[in-house]
């Protein structure tokens, strides 16, 4: 139908110009036939004149010369008369009537009328001498009789050619008017077949339109997969249900229902198997409830239950124990029994919503406590929660403008060397301070930026700065001073993570011995290949690995020996260091050959306690808490201890 449309659009400017030049033909043909019939009007006249001069000729003599002036005179606009027919005839042959003349062989008109000039003139000139004495009345009379002769016989001869040429004309004319005709019709007959074919089209179009509509309409609140109704029908349902509470002054509760493991059985049995699952857990739901409750499939793994009004909370604990329980029940997916649990978030009215939408977004973030706390249970709406949850959320956003807006900075703690109190390093840590002036401590948003992968572009700008004022140290003379930058796991398993900073340390021009890369241990007992390979680059980049918190988490000597790790360092949880941990360490990695860095170190007993172990180095609020690089002394050196 809308190649037909294209097609009319495109012929109806077509349609336009035809009736316009058929107009002009028209017009055209008005004119040329008005214009050849004028030579039968000059011939009639011509005939007329001729037979006015044949009177006056045919006179008597007497008659006719008895008063010579007058006479003459008469005879003379007589001939004057006839020869204007010519000249006029003359006049109007134009170019193309000579070329149609020639053509049809009727161009004797032309000698025709030149002969009449001819003889006209030359009976003008006899009256001339005739009144001037020249000649006698005989020689006149002679002259005028021959003269209206040959006028006589030129009329009959301009006849016939005359006649043939406007026939010729008219035939033309009309030959043009009906092929024109013709032309035009069949084109507006086609025309209107298109126009025809296209409005039929366009019905059985509205048609099909119409009861295309007329299913969605009774589709739109029933989803096609399950059968159960769908999210365009739960705001209304639970609106009926908040009118039904209020008049009844009663509760009721929104259940937010999410199937546990359904991603993991749709990717690996395939979408098929998951419809599957979704048909009979909607059924195992929708049979579990009440009859007087609804159930409807919000989209995807989601259902929404709304149940009727009830007096004990317990009631709703009752029903979604049951749902739990039902969906519990092993299910037979492609010959095997497959298990799957659900999450249940709840929401009550009137206490934790009084309308559709806050109801929902409860009993959303219901859900969510549910699986944070282990899934394959429900969890009722708690306000502290959803605090949390919503804490958490602001942060996410308030990061995202966190680097555009200046809000980070980055303090220092020195690294000393327990020996003689030097300080040969320093730790880069970040701050953060938001537009509200709020300091959100790293422990709070850095989780919540790995989480949402913000983590990249924050630790992206972490070793930028750090790099930047590890090289102005440099150059200011501690071109020795190391700089220990902390990586998160996310950035490791970003494979171009290594050549980032290989690109920073060429930027800066900083031997890449004096960054060390700090990565706690749950990073370094992992399997990610990218986080593997990360490490080895960077090692062979010549930066040294710090292994941070070393013996808070699972401790495998393996991995030690696998990864290229450079300096172990002992947790703060584990000082002061009058324990067996903090000395198997020390002495575990001086058999490694690996260098040890205990932090937190708070007291001079601590301090002295380490050294004697020979554990290289300490940090700690002993030597200095952290600080903004113009107050670090990158030249100090602590004497505490020794």
């Amino acid at each position: 139908m809308n190649s037909k449309s294209s097609g009319i659009r495109k012929a109806l400017p077509f349609l336009t110009l035809i009736f316009l030049l058929f107009s002009v033909l028209l017009i055209w043909s008005f004119f040329t036939l008005n214009h050849s019939n004028y030579f039968h009007q000059l011939n009639v006249r011509h005939f007329k004149y001729v037979s006015d001069l044949h009177s006056l000729i045919s006179t008597p003599k007497p008659a006719l010369f008895s008063q010579p002036p007058q006479a003459t005179d008469t005879i003379r606009n007589a001939i004057i008369n006839i020869r204007q027919q010519p000249l006029e005839c003359l006049e109007k042959i134009g170019p193309i009537d000579r070329i149609l003349m020639t053509f049809i062989n009727t161009d004797n008109i032309i000698s025709i009328c030149q002969k009449d000039i001819v003889s006209a003139n030359q009976a003008l000139e006899a009256i001339t001498h005739f009144e001037a004495g020249v000649i006698d009345e005989a020689s006149l009379q002679e002259q005028l009789i021959e003269t209206l002769r040959i006028f006589s016989h030129n009329s009959i001869e301009f006849e016939a050619p005359v006649e043939k040429t406007v026939n010729f004309i008219a035939d033309i004319i009309i030959s043009l008017i009906v092929s024109s005709c013709i032309i035009l019709l069949l084109f507006t007959m086609y025309l209107s077949r298109a126009v025809s074919l296209v409005l039929t089209n366009r019905e059985a179009a509205m048609k099909a339109l119409a009861e295309s509509e007329e299913r969605n309409k009774s589709l739109a609140y029933k989803d096609t997969l399950t059968g159960l109704p769908n999210r365009n029908l739960l705001e209304h349902t639970i609106n009926a249900a908040i009118a039904k509470s209020s008049r009844n002054e009663t509760q009721f509760a929104v259940m937010f229902i999410d199937l546990d493991q359904f991603k993991d059985i749709n990717d690996t049995l395939g979408h098929s198997v998951g419809d599957k699952l979704l048909i009979e857990m909607a059924r195992r739901i929708a049979h579990t409830l009440r009859e007087c409750d609804s159930v409807v499939r919000f989209g995807g793994d989601e259902f929404v239950a709304v149940t009727d009004c009830f007096d004990a909370v317990e009631t709703i604990d009752v029903i979604a124990s049951r749902v739990i329980d039902a969906i519990n029940k092993p299910v037979k997916l492609v010959q095997i029994e497959t298990f799957i649990t659900a999450s249940i978030g709840v929401a009550c009215y009137p206490d934790n919503g009084t309308d559709a939408t806050a109801l929902l977004k409860h009993a959303d973030t219901a859900m969510y406590q549910a699986k944070s706390a282990g899934k394959n249970q429900f969890q009722p709406y708690d306000k502290n929660s959803a605090n949390r949850q919503n804490r958490k959320l602001s942060i996410v956003q308030q990061l995202h403008h966190a680097i555009a807006n200046d809000e980070f900075s980055l303090v220092y703690q020195p690294v000393v060397r327990l020996a003689d109190g030097k300080t040969v390093g320093s730790e880069a840590l970040i701050r953060w301070t938001n537009m509200n002036n709020e300091s959100i401590r790293p422990d709070e948003f850095i989780p919540i930026a790995e989480n949402s992968g913000q983590i990249i572009e924050i630790g992206d700008w972490v070793l930028q700065q750090a790099c930047a004022q590890c090289k102005r140290w440099h150059q200011q003379g501690a071109t020795d001073h190391t700089m220990a930058i902390n990586v998160s796991s996310h950035q490791l398993k970003d494979v171009g993570f290594a050549k980032r900073v290989a690109t920073i340390l060429q930027q800066y021009a900083l031997p890449a011995k004096c960054i060390h890369i700090e990565i706690t241990e749950n990073i370094a007992i992992t399997e990610d290949k990218v986080c593997v390979a990360n490490l080895h680059e960077l090692s062979e980049l010549g930066a040294l690995l710090l292994l941070d918190d070393f013996g808070t988490g699972y401790s495998c000597l393996s991995y030690l020996k696998d990864l290229p790790f450079d300096i172990l360092k002992i947790d703060k949880s584990f000082m002061p260091a009058n324990n067996t941990i903090a000395a198997t360490i020390i002495a575990m990695g001086h058999e490694l050959h690996m260098e040890i860095i205990a932090e937190g170190i708070e007291t001079s007993m601590c301090h002295q306690y380490l050294n004697n172990l020979h554990c290289q180095y300490g940090q700690g609020y002993l030597f200095q808490k952290p600080v903004s690089a113009s107050e670090f002394d990158v030249f100090k050196q602590f004497s505490v201890g020794l």
